[in-house]
């Protein structure tokens, strides 16, 4: 069998979010074929600083002692998020004193994880979509202002000066909301403001985005002259707002969502020389986020290969080149 990082050498890192768990159950699966991975939450604030004054490394330890034991980079995963943050970090008398907080936690948590970790996404998921807003409402946005992002890169690249640090957002091929990131990410780099690259989750399902808006958003980001990587890719086989449960993957969805995984890493590959990492979000269709969401406990089959760890039709077909 093929590993797909070795297809893939040429042409950009192959990523797989992971977890403490899974490190050990899909440990073959990740250390054959993946050259990089992301921490599914354990890297995030609320597990790594529950308390103030209190840091909480074990898992994350863990995930990472995996990545240095089998050489895998680590795209680190996230330092300024709306959630998953914990109470204690805006209980703060002004801004300054909450960035000093911040700047703490960039230094111990990057410190720590330096040499492994090749990126971090200093900023997710700050662009709103459900209205004509352009930045979600967060305690960040009303503890520091709309620059904060601004304050966020610049503090991080002090600290961390040989990182790559990138704005990771979901729904950015969607024309009004990649605008909205684009309008956002090129003012913040018209003030000095230090972003790297952009990361497109590209949470997708079977029936869309289209081919033409995958591509209009590669181009559009693109001419910023920032890096893009794919940070959190799965495929699901239930459009969202479809409630539908399944007992098992019916075969014609299977075959979708191979022919959607195939066209759209033959965009990537195209992009090439804009894209350096495409991460899946999960290893095998027996640990995925979206058993959960948007429908709990509704079962679904996103990744490349199935609950038995077998590779499925899309692992074959992104290797078709």
């Amino acid at each position: 069998m093929q590993k797909l990082k070795d297809k893939y050498k040429d042409y950009f890192k192959i990523g797989a979010e992971v977890n403490s768990w899974t490190i050990k159950s899909h440990a073959d699966l990740i250390t054959t074929h993946f050259n990089s991975i992301t921490c599914e939450n354990e890297m995030k604030p609320i597990s790594l600083a529950p308390e103030e004054g209190k840091f909480t490394f074990e898992r994350a330890d863990e995930i990472y002692d995996f990545a240095v034991k089998n050489d895998l980079g680590v795209r680190g995963h996230t330092f300024v998020w709306h959630n998953q943050t914990p109470d204690w970090f805006f209980n703060v008398k002004d801004r300054d004193e909450l960035l000093e907080r911040l700047r703490n936690h960039i230094a111990v948590v990057g410190g720590r994880y330096r040499d492994k970790v090749y990126c971090w996404d200093a900023v997710n998921e700050a662009i709103e979509d459900k209205t004509e807003l352009v930045l979600r409402q967060t305690r960040w946005l009303e503890k520091l202002g709309e620059h904060y992002m601004d304050d966020v890169f610049r503090i991080a690249k002090e600290v961390l000066p040989d990182k790559e640090l990138f704005y990771n957002d979901y729904n950015e091929t969607n024309p009004e909301k990649r605008k909205k990131i684009y309008d956002t990410i090129k003012g913040m780099l018209d003030r000095g403001v230090p972003v790297d690259g952009i990361g497109m989750q590209m949470h997708i399902n079977i029936y869309g985005p289209s081919i033409d808006e995958l591509k209009s958003a590669i181009e559009l980001y693109a001419s910023l002259n920032l890096r893009i990587h794919v940070t959190e890719m799965d495929v699901s086989l239930f459009e969202f707002n479809d409630h539908t449960r399944l007992d098992n993957p019916p075969a014609e969805l299977i075959e979708k969502q191979a022919q959607v995984y195939a066209d759209y890493f033959k965009v990537f590959r195209e992009y090439k020389d804009h894209i350096d990492c495409v991460t899946l979000w999960g290893v095998a269709d027996d640990v995925t986020w979206l058993d959960y969401f948007p429908v709990p406990r509704r079962k679904n089959w996103p990744l490349l290969f199935d609950v038995d760890h077998n590779p499925k039709e899309a692992f074959y077909r992104i290797l078709e080149f």
